[in-house]
């Protein structure tokens, strides 16, 4: 009786095991979920909302993250990443990721969105 409880259990854990297991390397890591949970709203390189395959506007305007990210502090992109936009005085619409990623992910996350933003001001 208890072996199936079991099993499904284990199943969940090996499902829900955090990105951390999935992936050694940070900026890897951080890629994986900013495809997971970013692109949707800031676009595949980080450049805001990409027109071409989207339908409707966004509800506000969508910052192109290679230019921001340079000139903000960790600590910043953290607040915003897991706690939301409001959180740092911004809209609401920039959802608070806490609830499913933690800090560790948080840095990951920061590490990969520098080195696009890296990228992008050697491509200029």
């Amino acid at each position: 009786m208890w072996a199936p409880r079991l099993a499904a259990a284990l199943a969940l854990a090996a499902v829900s095991a955090p990105p951390a297991a999935r992936a050694a390397d940070p900026v890897a890591l951080g890629r994986e979920l900013y495809v997971e949970r970013c692109v949707l709203c800031h676009g595949t390189r980080g450049h805001g909302w990409e027109w071409n395959q989207k339908v409707m506007k966004p509800p506000v305007p969508v910052p192109d993250l290679a230019e921001t990210v340079p000139r903000l502090k960790d600590d910043y992109l953290r607040a915003i990443i897991l706690d939301g936009g409001e959180a740092v005085g911004k809209t609401r619409f920039m959802p608070a990721f806490r609830f499913n990623m933690g800090e560790g992910e948080a840095e990951a996350l920061i590490k990969y969105l520098r080195s696009v933003a890296a990228g992008s001001a050697r491509a200029r």
